[in-house]
């Protein structure tokens, strides 16, 4: 596990370095992750990555929609009238319903294909990829913060 979690972060800082690391450039980290981790057969594999990319794609779309919905709410919220308030709200509601019904839908499909264990492996390596991002995020942003203060 740590020496996954050292080439995923070697990799990621040789990106951050050269470029911000477009979306392209994640999805195949953490591909390469996942594959990694879930140590699938090529059975498995075969079946498992249409049934998850399909769920990325779907989830993508999601997450675009509600960074849409709030960015829209960011610069018009001191004049929201409150039904325009409520609208928001069902809108957020059901976006983060329709979250969970395909975080279900995927768990449902993925019993067909891998073992329970594997799911849950799945969803722990999913948050461990979104730490390691994070932690590589923050230890960029402190290193720009000491080179424009002066330091190392």
């Amino acid at each position: 596990m740590k020496k996954i979690i050292l080439i995923l972060t070697l990799a990621i800082s040789t990106i951050a370095i050269a470029q911000r690391p477009n979306r392209e450039q994640l999805k195949s980290l953490k591909v390469a992750f996942i594959t990694e981790q879930l140590d699938l057969s090529v059975k498995e594999a075969q079946q498992f990555w249409p049934v998850y990319n399909t769920y990325e794609d779907g989830m993508e779309t999601l997450r675009r929609d509600e960074r849409k919905l709030l960015g829209g709410l960011k610069n018009t919220f001191d004049q929201l009238s409150e039904k325009e308030g409520e609208i928001a709200l069902n809108s957020l509601s059901k976006i983060a319903q329709d979250k969970l019904n395909m975080r279900t839908r995927l768990i449902s499909q993925l019993k067909n294909v891998i073992s329970s264990k594997k799911i849950l492996k799945l969803l722990k390596t999913e948050e461990d990829f979104k730490r390691v991002l994070i932690d590589k995020i923050k230890a960029r942003r402190g290193n720009m913060g000491r080179r424009i203060n002066g330091g190392r």
